[in-house]
């Protein structure tokens, strides 16, 4: 199978939200059953990072219901390695 073959499934299910989401914004995209990450885009639709639900566990578990309005950059995963 081609990565040109998946592109159109692929490009439907992504779920993008902006640095400055709040985390619940993403976390309310990860509870869909068929999406493990968030890819969060800067001002201009540039990917800058990611958040998986694995990074929303670990940031509720250190900051309890506080931490829900924190912006999604201040969880995602940076430097994500990515093919074009």
């Amino acid at each position: 199978m081609r990565v040109e073959s998946i592109l159109p499934t692929a490009r439907k299910r992504l779920s993008t939200v902006q640095a400055d989401a709040a985390v619940s914004e993403a976390a309310q995209l990860l509870s869909n059953t068929h999406i493990s990450l968030v890819v969060v885009c800067d001002a201009d639709e540039i990917m800058v990072g990611v958040v998986t639900k694995t990074d929303v566990v670990r940031h509720i578990a250190h900051c309890a219901e506080s931490g829900r309005a924190v912006a999604a950059s201040a969880v995602m995963t940076r430097d994500v390695i990515y093919c074009v």
